[in-house]
Formats: structure tokens, C-alpha cells, sequence
């Protein structure tokens, strides 16, 4: 990829501004703050990405002062000869990006065709050069300096390599071959007279040999014992938890034992048929015949005359109970959802705080007027005004008539002057304060039109239910109104559970009729009531014959007892599913005993053992602390236990530092190794290129550039080897370009993007810095190199040279 222009629409100082490039090299020449730094990143702030605002990153932020346009783009020609265009304005993070190949819009996921897997940090650290970089060279010493110029090799090894040096280091500062006062050598020479002095302490004596001989077997014999009491011990935690789980499992069993299940389930439909059919049928018996009928009371009797007075309406009230219902359901789901809104927007507010109650989204109209217009002027009237003045003074006859055309041409143009002066001030929109966006600029404006909208959607959402709301509750204080001049409410009822008021005064109301029904009949009619009823006992006495012997019940005494036994079967099923869950594992466990009293025997049988096995335990421990002592009488047991334990802490201290010598010694090799494979393919041409770059910048005094273990050497003409800390500090920064320009070239293969000179070689003397710019045309012949500098350049063609400040764009 060349990079040929760079269209800047507002960026530092640079505002509207076009920058074409050779594409081989171009140099840029101006004198200080002419913006040459800022042409630079402004190249690199549209590949990578403009600065955060945050921390010292803000200060790298190049947002213009007098332009509300931040960005621009940069246009690239393919080795194909397509364009690639990437565009990059102000946005979130890092800013909006835009790329084109050729003319089409493609993803930006295609800018790795540009910018390979190169991060900011990876382009700035190879292809960036600055007298910042060139300087810190100047303040390195010895270790350090070969650190920096064999970090090339490699993107991002400079960190790695340093750390590699500091495990070798801290390494070598635990254990060295030859070492006297490092910590591991000094705790394996103790160690060693250690175990030199406990032999000699313990060869004096045989009895001592004997006895110790006879702790040794008494502590195996102990430690099997000890394992031996483990299991005896487990084995006897294992059977007690089982016997604190007999009882549930005796449980389970005895429910296991019952017949859990009938042969026809009742279903809850034929329980409630029967149970509604009896009530009715008692109902009816009680009202057997007239010596049976009670007068009605006062208050029964009010009842009955509320209700003949007002039958319509009650028997509505009766059929739309379940409406009433409704009402309340969907008042509560209304309320619910209207909670949810407005957590949604308090959330809009809280994320928004430009954001207010009286914004109204903008019509399509309003936000054309509000959007800039970016078209060119229109120059046809001062065109026709500066011909018709012309005209005017070669053609005699027709003069006034062009003296007028000139005239209105110019009014025109005035015209249109002022109408686009007028439309750029936020004042002249009278719709943005009417619709509550006092205050806010014009982008703010066109930029919170999304949030104005789901807002105003919230809005209409919050007063449909509110409305929703309203419209029930009206409804429920109608019915409540007529439910209390009914008289099915009581005044002093404050609930709104209507339903269940309402279900007992018709039951009531329906037991008063009843009574009131066989009361009012004339001796005539007693007849009749007494047939009537035995053809209703006869129907209901077949509807619960009918439902019985569906279930094969004798009577309604069985019928009732079925019902009840299905219950109690399905607690027992859940009891049993309980007692299963409980016991779990241990179920398969409990099943191998055929009584409590044969885990009890086992359980008494694990309980001994394990106390035999203990008390064994108890005798070999103190049998052990027997022996002990006679080891200390036999010899100065404080001397020989103050060896021991001086053995047991250096043992502990060579483990420690061992450990932390090796994990040392595999971390700093294995960072080398893996820097070593990730960049073996690639050293060999770029160490030839180096040593050619490297014989360019110095007049061929240095011919070979070659790496020895660790550290890197030259090789001068006259067959001299330097390492790197032995150069001039001239010399090794000309290495350090060499292997930077060497790497960036060998890596063009994975991206071609421009070397960035930026004044880097301002302390070079006029021989360097020729060897320089020698160097710079031949990479530019495989890499494009973009060089800026304060002076003015030699011997360098006029068409590579960009001189800023002599004009605004080239």
C-alpha cells in the first residue's frame, strides 16, 4: 500500500486541507510549528484511532479549534492500482470509521488489508521515527543498550526480553556454579556438614543404632495401626449415619407396605357434581314439608323485598361477577406494565441528563432545516451581473436594459447571502423552543432525536395505560355504587373483592328464597311444591347414583371415604418421595439389613474394633515416647535434636530456593526460546539488510553485523569486533536505525505501511545525515518513506519536497 493524499477536514491546525505524497519518498520541509508533527499524526490518528480524552492522552488530541469538523481521510493505492480510502470522523471512542475500496463502502473489518494485525503501539515502535525515540538511546547503559537494539527483532520483544534478563538475574542471585554467598550455596554446604555431624553423633553409640532400630519398627507399626483405626473409624461413622436413618427408612418401608393407589382416580369435576348435588339435595330435605318451614326474620324478609324490587338487576349483577373479575385482572397487569415505563424512563433521563420532559421529536421538515447545508454556492448571479455589466458598455442600444439585468443579479446575490446567514442561527427556528430545546446546539439537537423518540413513545405508552387505569376504575366505582344500592355491600366495606361479597349474598339470598318460596305457598299449592320436589330429589339422587357407580361407590359415605383416602395416598406419595430424597444413597445401603437390630450388632461390632484398634494406638505411642527417651540417655539428645531440626529447616531452604532458582532459570529460557522460534525465519535477511544499511550509514567502516550467545557485535573493516556498549553513541544510534529499517523492510510482506521520520536525525552531523537520506531512496525503492524536517534538504528533487507555509495544499 502507497499512501497517495491525505484529505484533512479538521485536525490541530489543519482545517479543508489536501496533502498528496510521492510514492516512493516525500520529504516535508517548514519551519517550526508549520504543523509538519501534526500532518504526522493525523496519519496515524486515522489508521489507529484519535486520542481519548482521558488522562495525559487528552494532550494528544488534535480537535480544531475554529471547525466543528474533526477527522479526515487518507486515500492508499494497492499494488492492483485500486484506491483504498479510509475515513475517519469525531465519535465514540476511538472515532467513527468509514472504509472504501475504490468507490464501494466496505466493512471495516477489511482494514487489516492496510494495517495487517498492527496495533497503534506496533506501527509507532517500527515504522515511527522521532528525535524522542533517537534520543533515549543516548541515556542507556551498558545491559540496557544491548536490550534496546535486540529487541528489534521482534514486535513487542523489548518488554520480554528485559524480563527474560531480570529471571536471569534474580536466578544467578539465588544459585551460581561457582557461587559462595549465594543463598542456595550456602544452605547445600550447611545441609552437607549437617548430615556430617548427626553420622558422627549417632556412630558413637550402638545401643543408640539398637534402639532406634526399635523406634523405626514401632513407628511402621503404628502408622498401620493408624491406618487401620482411619477405616474402622470410617467404617463406624459410615453405620451410624445409617442408624440415625432407620426410623425415616422404616418409615418409607411401612409405606411402601400400604396400597397407595385406586383403581379410578375421582376427578375434581365429578367431586364438585356430587358435593353441589348433596348440599342441594339436604337443602331440599330440610324443606321436606311445611312443619318444617320457619317464618322469615326482619332482616331475611328485607332481603327478599331488595331483591323482588330490584330482581333485573340483581340477576345481572349475578351473571357478570366474572366481568368484574376481568376488570380487576387488568387493572393490576396495566398497573405492572405502567411501573415497568417508568423505570424504562427515569433509565432514559439518568442516561441522558440533556434529555427533558418537554422535548417533542422534530418532523422531517424541521430537521432539514436544521441540518447544515454543505453545498456550493451558488455564483450564477455575480456570473450574470459581471456579463451584463460588460454588455453594457460594448452594446450602446440595449444599455439600461443590461444596467438593469446587472442590478438584478446583484440583488440576487445579496439575497441569497442573506438568507443563509439568517439559516445558520438556531434563533431563527422559533419550532426548537416551542418543542424544549432551549439552549442546545445544533448538533446536540439532531443528535437526541432517537432518545426524543423512544421518549415521546414512553409517553404515549405511560398515558394509554394511565388512561387504561382510569377507564377501570371508573368502571369499578360504578359497580361498587351499584352494588351498595343493591345492598350487596355494606358501606362500611373498604376492599375491592367484590366477587366473594357478592358470592355470599346470593348464596344467602338463594337460602332465603328457599325458605321464603315454601313459606308463601297456599295450603293449594302444597302439592305441588311436595311433587316439584321429589322430581328434583329424584334428579339429583340420579346424578350421584350416575357418578358413584361410575366410580363403583355403594353410597355417598364410600364415595366421600375414596376421596378421602386418594388425598392421604397423595401425601403419602409425597412423604414417601420425601423420605427418599432424604436418605438418598444410603437407601441401597439400609436395604442389605433385614432389622434394626442386625445394624445395631454390626454397628457395636465397627464401635469395638475401632476402640481396640485405638487403644493399640495409645499403647505403640507411648511405647514410641519410651524409646525416645532411651535415645536421649544414651547420648546429648539436645545436641542431636537441635541437628535435626537445623537438617529439616536447611532442607526446607534448598527446596524453597531451588524452586525459585528453577522457575527463574525455564521462564527466562523459555521467553528466549519462544522469541528465538517467533522470529528464526525472519533474522537471517534481516541481519543482511541491517549490515548493508548499517555499511551505508557509516562509509562502509562497519561491514558485518552478527549476534554471539546473547549479546550482539560488529565487525569494522579492518576486522575488528565491538560489542554494542563499546560504539560511539553516533555509532549505535546508526545501528539501532539500521536494525529498525532493516525489520520494518523484511516485514513488508505482512504491511506496507509509510515510514514515519519525524526530525529524527536533527543532531547528526552533514556526513550522517547525506548517509541518511542515501538510505532513505533505496528502502523508498520497497517502502514508502514520508520524512519531515525544519531544514531545508539538499539534493533532493523538487517534486519530493512539500514546503509548508508557501501553501495551504499541494
Amino acid at each position: 500500500m502507497k499512501l497517495v493524499k491525505a484529505n484533512i477536514y479538521g485536525f490541530g491546525k489543519w482545517i479543508d486541507q489536501e496533502f498528496d505524497f510521492a510514492q516512493d519518498y516525500q520529504v516535508i520541509f517548514g519551519a517550526n510549528e508549520a504543523g509538519k508533527t501534526t500532518l504526522l499524526n493525523f496519519i496515524q490518528s486515522i489508521l489507529f484511532g484519535f486520542a481519548s480524552a482521558r488522562g495525559e492522552n487528552k494532550f494528544l488530541q488534535y480537535k480544531p479549534r475554529n471547525s466543528g469538523k474533526y477527522g479526515g481521510e487518507l486515500i492508499f493505492k494497492a499494488e492492483d492500482n485500486t484506491l483504498w480510502t479510509v475515513r475517519r470522523v469525531d465519535g465514540k471512542g476511538d472515532g467513527d470509521l468509514t472504509l472504501f475500496h475504490d468507490d464501494e463502502q466496505v466493512p471495516v473489518a477489511l482494514m487489516s488489508e492496510i494495517i495487517g494485525s498492527f496495533t497503534k503501539d506496533d506501527f509507532a515502535d517500527t515504522h515511527v521515527f522521532d528525535d524522542k525515540s533517537i534520543l533515549s538511546i543516548y541515556g542507556l547503559d551498558e545491559n540496557k543498550l544491548e536490550t534496546e537494539v535486540m529487541s528489534i527483532g521482534a514486535v513487542g520483544s523489548k518488554e520480554w526480553l528485559a524480563t527474560a534478563d531480570s529471571l536471569e538475574h534474580a536466578a544467578d542471585d539465588i544459585y551460581k556454579a561457582r557461587g559462595q554467598k549465594q543463598p542456595l550455596v550456602v544452605s547445600l554446604k550447611k545441609y552437607d556438614e549437617l548430615v556430617e555431624e548427626k553420622a558422627e553423633i549417632e556412630n558413637q553409640q550402638v545401643a543408640y543404632q539398637r534402639v532406634k532400630a526399635k523406634l523405626d519398627e514401632t513407628e511402621t507399626e503404628f502408622n498401620d495401626n493408624a491406618v487401620l483405626l482411619k477405616q474402622a473409624n470410617e467404617a463406624e461413622n459410615n453405620l451410624r449415619n445409617l442408624d440415625k436413618k432407620w426410623s425415616r427408612y422404616n418409615q418409607l418401608q411401612r409405606s411402601h407396605d400400604s396400597n397407595h393407589t385406586t383403581s379410578q382416580l375421582i376427578q375434581s369435576e365429578d367431586w364438585e357434581r356430587v358435593l353441589k348435588a348433596n348440599q342441594e339435595l339436604s337443602t331440599l330435605k330440610e324443606t321436606a314439608t311445611p312443619n318444617r318451614i320457619a317464618d322469615l326474620d326482619n332482616v331475611e324478609k328485607d332481603i327478599l323485598k331488595n331483591y323482588r324490587i330490584n330482581q333485573t338487576r340483581l340477576d345481572y349483577v349475578r351473571n357478570q361477577k366474572f366481568e368484574l373479575q376481568n376488570l380487576q385482572f387488568h387493572r393490576d397487569d396495566m398497573n405492572s406494565k405502567l411501573l415497568k415505563v417508568d423505570t424504562q424512563v427515569d433509565q432514559l433521563f439518568k442516561n441522558h441528563p440533556e434529555l427533558s420532559e418537554k422535548m417533542l421529536p422534530l418532523t422531517g421538515e424541521e430537521i432539514d432545516q436544521l441540518t447544515p447545508q454543505t453545498g456550493k454556492k451558488n455564483n450564477v448571479p455575480l456570473i450574470v451581473c459581471g456579463v451584463a455589466v460588460i454588455l453594457a458598455f460594448i452594446i450602446n442600444p440595449l444599455r439600461w436594459l443590461f444596467i438593469l439585468a446587472a442590478i438584478g443579479s446583484g440583488a440576487w446575490y445579496w439575497y441569497q447571502e442573506r438568507t443563509n446567514r439568517t439559516n445558520s442561527d438556531l434563533n431563527n427556528y422559533p419550532f426548537l423552543q416551542t418543542k424544549g430545546y432551549e439552549g442546545l446546539s445544533r448538533e446536540a439537537i439532531l443528535g437526541i432525536q432517537g432518545t426524543v423518540i423512544a421518549l415521546d413513545n414512553f409517553h404515549t405508552t405511560q398515558n394509554g395505560l394511565i388512561d387504561g387505569i382510569k377507564s377501570i376504575e371508573v368502571d369499578l366505582n360504578k359497580w361498587r355504587k351499584i352494588l351498595l344500592e343493591l345492598n350487596v355491600l355494606d358501606s362500611s366495606y373498604k376492599n375491592d373483592n367484590y366477587n366473594e361479597q357478592i358470592e355470599k349474598y346470593f348464596a344467602r339470598l338463594d337460602q332465603i328464597r328457599a325458605k321464603a318460596d315454601v313459606a308463601e305457598q297456599s295450603q293449594a299449592q302444597t302439592q305441588k311444591i311436595v311433587n316439584e320436589r321429589e322430581i328434583r330429589l329424584n334428579q339429583l339422587n340420579k346424578e350421584i347414583f350416575a357418578i358413584l357407580q361410575k366410580y363403583q361407590a355403594i353410597n355417598m359415605n364410600m364415595f366421600t371415604q375414596m376421596h378421602t383416602r386418594q388425598i392421604e395416598n397423595q401425601k403419602t406419595l409425597t412423604q414417601i418421595k420425601q423420605d427418599k430424597d432424604f436418605l438418598g444413597t444410603d437407601l441401597a445401603e439400609l436395604k442389605k439389613y433385614t432389622d434394626h437390630n442386625v445394624l445395631s450388632e454390626e454397628l457395636n461390632q465397627a464401635t469395638a474394633k475401632k476402640t481396640a484398634l485405638s487403644d493399640k494406638n495409645n499403647e505403640l505411642s507411648r511405647q514410641m515416647g519410651s524409646l525416645k527417651e532411651q535415645m536421649q540417655q544414651i547420648f546429648d539428645n539436645k545436641q542431636y535434636q537441635h541437628i535435626v531440626t537445623e537438617m529439616a529447616q536447611s532442607k526446607q531452604d534448598i527446596i524453597e530456593y531451588y524452586d525459585e532458582w528453577i522457575s527463574n532459570k525455564l521462564a527466562s529460557s523459555w521467553i528466549r526460546n519462544m522469541l528465538n522460534i517467533a522470529t528464526e525465519n525472519r533474522y537471517p535477511k534481516m541481519i543482511q539488510k541491517a549490515t548493508q544499511y548499517f555499511s551505508l550509514l557509516t562509509n562502509k567502516h562497519y561491514i558485518k553485523i552478527d549476534f554471539r550467545k546473547k549479546d550482539i557485535v560488529v565487525t569494522s573493516a579492518n576486522k575488528n569486533t565491538f560489542d554494542v556498549h563499546e560504539l560511539s553513541k553516533a555509532t549505535t544510534i546508526q545501528l539501532y536505525l539500521a536494525l529498525r529499517l532493516a525489520f520494518v523492510t523484511e516485514i513488508s510482506d505482512l504491511i506496507k505501511l509509510p515510514i514515519l521520520i519525524d526530525d529524527a536525525f536533527v543532531d547528526f552531523d552533514i556526513s550522517r545525515k547525506e548517509n541518511v537520506f542515501d538510505l532513505i531512496k533505496e528502502i523508498a525503492k520497497a517502502n514508502q518513506v514520508i520524512y519531515v524536517t525544519a531544514n531545508q534538504p539538499e539534493n533532493i528533487p523538487d517534486d519530493h519536497i512539500l514546503k509548508m507555509g508557501e501553501r495551504d495544499s499541494a
